[in-house]
C-alpha cells in the first residue's frame, strides 16, 4: 500500500496525470519537458558556446585568476629547466 504524500499549504501539488492534463489544456509543447541525455560531443559544443558568449566581466573574472596560475606554473617550469641546464 502506498503512503500518502502530503503537500505543504504554500504549494500546489499535482499528480502526473493532472500535470499532463494541464499541459494538454494549455497546448504547451510537451517535448520541452521530455529531455534526452546529452552526449559528450553535444556537451563539449554547449560548453564552447557558453564560453564564447560570456560577458567581458565574466571573462575578466575567469581570466585574471587563470593568468596568475599560468604565470606561477610557467615560472616554476622555467626555473626547473634553468636548473636542469645549469647542473645537468
Amino acid at each position: 500500500m502506498q503512503e500518502e504524500i502530503r503537500c505543504p499549504e504554500e504549494y500546489i501539488c499535482l499528480t502526473e496525470d493532472e500535470w499532463w492534463d494541464l499541459v494538454e489544456d494549455y497546448e504547451v509543447d510537451s517535448s520541452l519537458y521530455i529531455t534526452q541525455p546529452t552526449g559528450d560531443a553535444q556537451a563539449a559544443i554547449d560548453f564552447t558556446w557558453q564560453i564564447l558568449f560570456l560577458s567581458p566581466w565574466e571573462l575578466a573574472y575567469i581570466a585574471l585568476p587563470m593568468g596568475v596560475l599560468a604565470f606561477y606554473g610557467l615560472t616554476i617550469y622555467a626555473l626547473f629547466k634553468y636548473i636542469q641546464r645549469r647542473f645537468g
